[in-house]
């Protein structure tokens, strides 16, 4: 389930920050965006066009998008050559669980699949000493939609 405006809201307050017209703005985009990947600048877009906050540059969106991956209300993605894109976090999301991503080339769908054969490796190279170990992993091609 992903998390509402209202449960943003209120994490920013448990938080102690204030409910600024820009982090109302970040937040509406984010919560009205049904699943899509945005970047700072998609955000900072949106909120120019549907004019909901007049004072907000896009440093200050980058700044709302690094607190509020710190709050977990949103999970920040890097795709190789690509700006980051910001989604929210589901309930289910915490810091063991990962997901994996394809990528349209044509359209730029972004989706999640299950399922990591790398932990296996980690495992191993953790036995065998090594630590701190992290991995991305993306797959790009066409989807069956501009496969057609």
């Amino acid at each position: 389930m992903k998390k509402s405006l209202e449960h943003i809201f209120d994490t920013l307050k448990e938080n102690s920050m204030r409910l600024t017209k820009s982090r109302q703005a970040v937040a509406r985009i984010l919560t009205s965006s049904k699943d899509n990947y945005l970047s700072a600048e998609e955000i900072h877009q949106e909120i120019l066009i549907s004019q909901i906050e007049e004072n907000c540059d896009l440093v200050s969106v980058y700044r709302i998008l690094n607190m509020f991956e710190k709050l977990n209300i949103v999970k920040k993605m890097e795709f190789n050559h690509e700006a980051t894109r910001y989604i929210l976090t589901s309930s289910k999301i915490d810091s063991r669980n990962h997901e994996h991503y394809f990528k349209c080339n044509k359209c730029y769908e972004i989706r999640p699949f299950s399922g990591c054969f790398v932990s296996k490796i980690e495992k191993k190279l953790k036995m065998n000493g090594y630590t701190n170990l992290t991995h991305h992993l993306e797959i790009t091609g066409l989807c069956p939609g501009c496969s057609r």
